[in-house]
């Protein structure tokens, strides 16, 4: 005869698990943005690939546009490959390849339009960690709190800087 389960019992190793909260390492990001290039870069970056192969054709028309093509996917590829990544997870924002512990950053600010402009030109700090991107018009700063750190605070580009600000938060609140 078949055992079935004590709904009032807790779980035994027999009866399968729930699927696992979303509170463990490597869960989901918070936020996660690759800063992509703006369409008009876009197109500077598939003519650039393209001119390598209009090069080509006095030699051979076949060859040109092999190679021609050949270039602007490497194009493509190496601007996505080198557009940087803002994300926030397991305590920690990742702005390219630099990471900090959110809790040793203070209230991000969003910044957007005349802010962001008077934070990336008169405003400069130059002690900054700066990941800024010229197509993208908004951001944020964080202050670092660590006084053994020389960097002032993070400066970086978002489309989506209020969705970052509350990854931060969230991700500040947590640890």
């Amino acid at each position: 005869m078949p055992v079935t389960p004590d709904p009032t019992s807790p779980a035994s190793a027999d009866t399968p698990a729930s699927p696992p909260a979303r509170t463990a390492p490597g869960q989901e990001p918070l936020f996660r943005e690759r800063l992509l290039p703006s369409p008009g870069t876009w197109i500077v970056v598939v003519a650039l690939g393209s001119i390598i192969g209009l090069v080509l054709v006095p030699l051979n028309t076949t060859l040109a546009l092999v190679v021609g093509i050949i270039c602007v996917v490497i194009a493509i590829v190496l601007a996505v490959l080198y557009s940087p990544v803002l994300e926030v997870s397991d305590g920690r924002f990742t702005l390219g390849r630099a990471r900090i512990e959110v809790a040793l950053l203070g209230d991000p600010e969003v910044l957007r339009e005349e802010e962001w402009k008077n934070t990336i030109g008169q405003d400069f700090e130059p002690l900054a960690h700066h990941c800024v991107r010229g197509w993208v018009s908004s951001g944020i700063r964080v202050e670092i709190l660590d006084e053994a750190d020389p960097t002032t605070a993070w400066v970086a580009s978002s489309r989506r800087p209020d969705d970052l600000a509350l990854a931060v938060r969230t991700a500040q609140q947590s640890a």
